[in-house]
Order: structure tokens, then sequence, then C-alpha cells
């Protein structure tokens, strides 16, 4: 089983929320890449995993990274647990996400421009066109500080949509969803024909 950790916005692969996955899942394969700025770059470097791991089984996005998620579930059809997902990001990072920063984790320092704002809105209108809902699964805190998860339920009423008290937009109960996946079964299935 191989699984697929997208960071956040100003974060890095491997983390915490990684080192939950395999401590969860030590018997899965578990990528955890750092991703650059530019969506171009991002998408190829998805591509490029894709390819590599044609036995993809999940993938698993926080915030920014669970917009990415969403495009690879819609565009390669792989189930995807989308945590405080932007769904809209050329929207959420207009302004507050435009300059130079430096990553929380290793300090990578990278500069998100202006021009990726339309490049994000193009990837996430493609995705809208072709996802298949019954592949997702949201868990949105109600105390997410950075994103309004409000209209989610409209915008996908055939979703599987969990809420968590008192987990913040960093998602501290990550490691508690991972053990609920593997009581119930649903990360451990393998994906649906």
């Amino acid at each position: 089983m191989t699984l697929l950790y997208i960071h956040g916005f100003n974060s890095d692969g491997e983390g915490w929320k990684a080192e939950a996955l395999r401590r969860q899942y030590p018997q899965a394969t578990v990528l955890a890449p750092d991703f650059p700025a530019d969506p171009h770059e991002v998408v190829s470097q998805l591509a490029r995993i894709m390819a590599d791991h044609p036995d993809m089984h999940t993938v698993i996005g926080t915030s920014l990274g669970g917009f990415y998620a969403y495009w690879v579930c819609a565009h390669y059809r792989v189930p995807a647990l989308l945590f405080n997902p932007s769904m809209q990001p050329h929207l959420t990072l207009d302004g507050r996400g435009i300059g130079q920063f430096r990553t929380w984790t290793k300090h990578r320092d990278y500069h998100f421009r202006p021009e990726y704002l339309p490049l994000l809105a193009a990837l996430g209108q493609a995705a809208d066109a072709s996802i298949d809902t019954s592949l997702l699964r949201f868990f949105l805190a109600t105390d997410d500080e950075v994103l309004d998860h409000s209209t989610l339920p409209a915008a996908f009423p055939h979703a599987d949509i969990r809420h968590y008290d008192a987990a913040g937009h960093g998602f501290s109960k990550f490691e508690k969803v991972l053990k609920v996946g593997k009581s119930e079964g649903w990360l451990c299935a393998p994906p649906a024909a």
C-alpha cells in the first residue's frame, strides 16, 4: 500500500503528520516529499510520483496540500483524505500568501508569486469538472482559524464530511483520524474498482 502525503502552505513533507502516517500504517510506503511554490512544478512533481507509483492507494493533503490532493483525486481517480483543505487557494492566498516565506520545519526559502493564483484557479476548475465525490473524505476543524469550511457540505453533498472540535487549522487530531480509519477499515481497504 502506497500513501502520498501533500503538505500545506509554508510546510514541509517530512513533519509530524508523515510520522503519524508511518506510525499508524507501518506496512505502507508513505511518500512525503517537499513541494515547491509554483503550481506548474507541483503538478509536474505529482505526475512523476503517480507515474512511479501506479499502485497509489490514497492521497492525503492538508490545507493547500488538500487542494492538490483534490486535484490528484480528480485527475488520477485515487481516493483522497482532505484535512482543512483550501479549496479555493487562488482566493485564500491572494494578498496574505504573496511574497517571500520560509517553511516552518526545514526553513526552505521560497517565493509565492501573484501569477500562481490564476494557475491555481484553473487547476481547481479542471478538478471540479471531473471529480468523483465518492472518492473524497473531508476532515474539518470547527475552530479552523485560517479557512472557512461552511460551504463545503453544500458543495460536496455526497462526500464523507466529518467535523472535529479543538483541532485548529493545523489539525492536531490528525493521528486520531488515522486511528479511526484503521478501526473502520476505510484507509486499509483497497480502492473501489
